[in-house]
């Protein structure tokens, strides 16, 4: 599991910023917290599984295995399953899952290890922030508190590994890079 100390740091850093000054939910009636189907969700890293304890009362667990699932290949032999959440309702926005705190953005890591945060691939259809802002036109701090805590994230052998290779997904979509403040 990746250490709950770096996730609780990760998760710390992203607390109190957004990625515009007014609540973005209002573009699109919080799509990403309320909109999903039956198979939709978000992964939980692999250790932030103990961060919710059960009581929330708008999450819905899988355990999806790692060897009928596509994550990065390492992870077969790391993790037996890696847990998704499906949320039922909005959540209690101080326990929301990393992957919710640093959305629409992803981390990218280049071949020479520099990381950038770009607009995830994910987005089309739920998020209209990537049709209507630039990066640069986000919450600076939003930006950089979502790259200091992928940073922490990637010193884990595992998640470095999981970011190089949706990075390399990334690049075989062929989608032009954007460029950051």
């Amino acid at each position: 599991m990746v250490d709950e100390r770096l996730i609780r740091k990760a998760r710390r850093l992203l607390a109190d910023v957004t990625p515009l000054p007014f609540d973005c939910g209002t573009l699109c009636n919080k799509k990403c917290c309320t909109d999903f189907a039956p198979d939709e969700g978000v992964y939980l890293i692999p250790g932030e599984l103990p961060f919710f304890d059960g009581t929330e009362g708008y999450t819905r667990f899988q355990f999806h295995r790692t060897d009928e699932y596509e994550f990065a290949p390492g992870w077969e032999e790391r993790f037996d399953a890696v847990p998704f959440l499906q949320c039922t309702g909005p959540c209690d926005r101080a326990k929301r899952p990393f992957e919710c705190r640093t959305y629409p953005l992803w981390p990218y890591l280049h071949e020479d290890g520099r990381l950038e945060m770009r607009y995830s691939f994910l987005t089309k259809g739920i998020c209209p922030i990537p049709e209507r802002y630039a990066i640069e036109e986000l919450q600076p701090e939003f930006v950089q508190k979502a790259r200091e805590a992928w940073s922490l994230l990637i010193q884990d052998p595992a998640m470095r590994e999981h970011v190089e290779w949706l990075s390399r997904q990334y690049d075989a979509l062929e989608l032009p890079p954007v460029d950051e403040p």
